[in-house]
């Protein structure tokens, strides 16, 4: 029984500190927009091309010098539904991908996994990290190069913007 009990608080603490997700109060829709433009750390890194398309977005994985790669997500401010939200800070492993239509940038997508990492001598030391992964696609909304629009799932056919599909055909 004293076991059963140290589970289940070991259970409630966990996802606590490990959240899937960027997270915000109150919750949830399918897109964040950020006027501005969202900070998207690591999308300077360098390109290769890969074999992967979708619907006719060639993707492009992003490479780093040091492997993992750890991306910091500064707390910023969004609206959803007319109404100012603000993400959580985070600190996730991260492969990010970009996305081109007819040699322009549409999105970045980033596949995450939340961890806790400290920096010794320059270089990233991962403590824990979470047993979960979380998507992310940042999108070109208007085609001037400002990634405006978050939607918190892998990249699609669907969520190029309308500016590339009119460039395309």
């Amino acid at each position: 029984m004293r076991y059963l009990r140290l589970c289940i608080a070991v259970l409630g603490i966990v996802p606590a500190a490990f959240a899937c997700d960027f997270h915000y109060d109150p919750m949830s829709a399918p897109q964040y927009y950020r006027s501005e433009g969202w900070k998207l750390p690591g999308a300077a890194g360098t390109y290769e091309l890969s074999p992967t398309s979708i619907g006719g977005a060639k993707a492009y994985p992003v490479t780093h010098d040091e492997s993992p790669y750890i991306a910091e997500f500064p707390a910023q401010e969004f609206v959803l539904k007319g109404a100012r939200q603000r993400t959580r800070a985070s600190l996730v492993k991260a492969t990010i991908v970009r996305w081109e239509v007819a040699k322009r940038v549409v999105a970045y997508s980033y596949t995450m996994i939340p961890v806790m990492a400290h920096r010794k001598n320059g270089k990233w030391i991962v403590d824990a990290e979470a047993a979960c992964i979380f998507w992310a696609t940042f999108l070109d909304d208007k085609g001037d190069g400002v990634f405006r629009v978050l939607a918190p799932a892998p990249f699609t056919a669907e969520l190029i913007p309308l500016w590339a599909k009119k460039k395309k055909s």
